[in-house]
């Protein structure tokens, strides 16, 4: 079983997450998110947040996927723990429906976001990386050649999931199975250096403007 820390100071909030989880995961508290700690995912709830925004460099933790449970969180707010690093944002409101699915999807190396945010959250990430292109540029060289060793079929993967299909589209479009999606999307994963979905979805984008700007 993944091992899954919850970090909230809300008795009810940790009790009602302990629940929809502990039949499939092994569920406990995390009392400081600064100490040392191992777990595949972390809840954390977006209140900590609001307190002590310094707290966003914690998503940096590459070994760490952290889903952020708030109340009607604004946009401008789940797009910034994103681009922190954090693999998603979650309303506290469909935590007993949806959570044990969000934390599926974040350990399998997706994110859980609301669909409509995506393309916001990518233009905000290829915003920055234009305003430092040219430091870049070497890091863009080789990203390329880490493209170039793609199979056709991860290309046809690849893409997809930059324009936001989900496995279940990609493997009816492509008449394969899930499974074989989700290795492919493994492998490319493996050879990008990236770590979700999302990241991907950047990493080609860079890419793109990239050689747009050098035509």
């Amino acid at each position: 079983m993944a091992n899954i820390l919850i970090y909230s100071n809300n008795p009810q909030l940790t009790a009602q997450w302990t629940h929809a989880l502990i039949s499939e995961y092994n569920v406990s508290m995390l009392h400081s998110i600064r100490s040392e700690y191992t777990a595949d995912a972390v809840l954390f709830d977006a209140k900590k947040l609001d307190d002590d925004a310094s707290l966003l460099s914690v998503f940096a933790n590459k070994n760490t996927r952290f889903l952020v449970m708030g109340t009607d969180w604004p946009e401008d707010k789940q797009i910034d723990v994103l681009i922190n690093g954090a693999a998603g944002y979650c309303e506290q409101a469909d935590a007993p429906e949806l959570l044990a699915r969000a934390i599926a999807c974040i350990l399998a190396g997706d994110i859980w976001i609301r669909r409509a945010l995506v393309p916001k959250v990518i233009g905000v990430l290829t915003s920055n990386w234009r305003a430092q292109l040219t430091p870049k540029t070497a890091d863009t060289e080789q990203k390329l050649k880490m493209l170039a060793s793609l199979s056709v079929r991860e290309v046809e993967v690849a893409n997809m999931i930059r324009q936001g299909e989900s496995n279940k589209r990609i493997a009816c479009a492509m008449n394969i199975s899930e499974r074989t999606v989700k290795a492919h999307l493994s492998s490319i994963f493996r050879k990008l250096n990236v770590d979700d979905r999302l990241r991907l979805a950047i990493l080609l984008k860079e890419i793109d403007q990239y050689q747009r700007g050098m035509a």
